[in-house]
């Protein structure tokens, strides 16, 4: 939590959006979630989370229909500009999702992909793991979702960073959670 506060001009959209689901007191799990100890954090930049100039943003991924009669965008989809357009569930599920249960910096991966559980897991459902692994080459790049038929991507802006309480890789760009069928298919 303090390295994105002390970038606020990269992670102000990911600080929003755990602000917005703070608000309310059926997730007041996520804020201490992003402090606490022996976890693996995916912290998205603002090109992942809230840029609307960038296609591959939350906002601008996730549209939705205008529902306001006086807008000239009215019954048309529209980018998202708040995290308030959005359910405060969705949102939370989606934060615990960018957390991984336990280390996985370079020390601790190979180029053997694994299934990883989040704090996305609940009893109805089990799928929302991330798959990570390192390139086998010089490079070593890291990937998460990188599976047969997901929609992952190598390479964080920022990888193996190491805060006071746990592991940080640097994205610019989100993730989705797998099916149960990616993860059978990709064992």
């Amino acid at each position: 939590m303090d390295f994105m506060k002390s970038r606020p001009d990269l992670f102000s959209g990911m600080l929003e959006a755990i602000e917005y689901v703070d608000k309310d007191p059926n997730y007041k799990d996520i804020k201490p979630l992003y402090t606490a100890t022996g976890n693996t954090y995916l912290l998205l930049t603002n090109s992942a989370t809230n840029d609307v100039e960038s296609a591959n943003s939350y906002f601008s991924r996730n549209q939705f229909v205008d529902k306001d009669p006086t807008s000239p965008t009215y019954n048309l989809p529209v980018k998202g500009s708040d995290w308030s357009q959005y359910s405060v569930e969705k949102i939370a599920i989606w934060l615990r999702y960018h957390v991984l249960k336990g280390t996985y910096d370079y020390k601790h991966l190979n180029s053997i992909g694994k299934w990883v559980d989040t704090y996305g897991l609940t009893p109805t459902n089990d799928s929302a793991k991330v798959w990570i692994f390192m390139q086998a080459s010089r490079e070593g790049a890291l990937y998460v979702n990188n599976y047969v038929g997901g929609t992952g991507t190598g390479s964080p802006r920022t990888p193996d960073l190491h805060a006071t309480n746990g592991v940080v890789h640097v994205w610019d760009r989100y993730f989705t959670a797998p099916t149960r069928r990616d993860i059978i298919n990709n064992k």
